[in-house]
């Protein structure tokens, strides 16, 4: 027996309204057929630093989900309009995550990948360094040349200069034949009339 082209669209367009009813063959046939349509239309609007973070499959199945949990509000006449919704609220959630990934809260352009490579391909240029930057040597050697110069003991001024060369209190304490706790006592007070530390500048 030959079934109809119009009886073979009747049952497509039927499909929906047996799902909602129960029928579980009708969910499986209804997947068969729409999902490949749902994960092109994902596709379409999935841009690249989200493709990094997201598969297409994701989206799609966070679709399915919402159609199953809300089946009983939807009466879809045909298989066409049944997969155009589907369609249309994926490229919402894409869009709307697009939104979300772009606010400066989550700014998905500030995310670099663990292995160096970003997803265009290009060797990322790495994290910011923790030294300091020229204008934080600049200020500091400045502060330290403002301490230098209120000064008056030629020894004091030595030991200065040989912690901003890097020496511990104990290498300058033999340096200068010191005690190593007149070093400390010495950068201690020092230290607070630090620019910042509650001393003049």
């Amino acid at each position: 027996m030959n079934v109809s082209p119009d009886s073979q669209r009747n049952d497509a367009d039927a499909l929906f309204a047996r799902a909602r009813a129960g029928d579980q063959a009708a969910w499986d046939e209804l997947y068969r057929t729409c999902h490949p349509k749902l994960l092109r239309a994902v596709r379409r609007r999935l841009d690249a630093p989200l493709r990094s973070l997201y598969d297409s499959t994701d989206f799609a199945s966070d679709v399915w989900r919402s159609l199953v949990r809300r089946r009983d509000e939807f009466d879809f006449p045909t298989l066409g309009a049944l997969i155009a919704f589907l369609s249309k609220v994926a490229q919402e959630k894409v869009i709307d995550e697009y939104r979300k990934r772009h606010t400066l809260k989550h700014d998905i352009g500030r995310q670099r990948s663990l292995d160096g490579i970003e997803g265009d391909g290009r060797l990322d240029r790495g994290l910011a360094s923790d030294d300091p930057t020229p204008s934080q040597i600049s200020i500091a050697k400045e502060g330290l040349e403002r301490l230098g110069a209120r000064l008056t003991d030629p020894e004091q001024r030595r030991a200065l200069e040989l912690k901003e060369q890097g020496h511990s209190n104990e290498e300058i304490a033999l340096l200068l034949n010191w005690h190593v706790r007149k070093v400390q006592r010495f950068f201690q007070d020092l230290g607070s009339s630090w620019p910042g530390a509650g001393g003049l500048p």
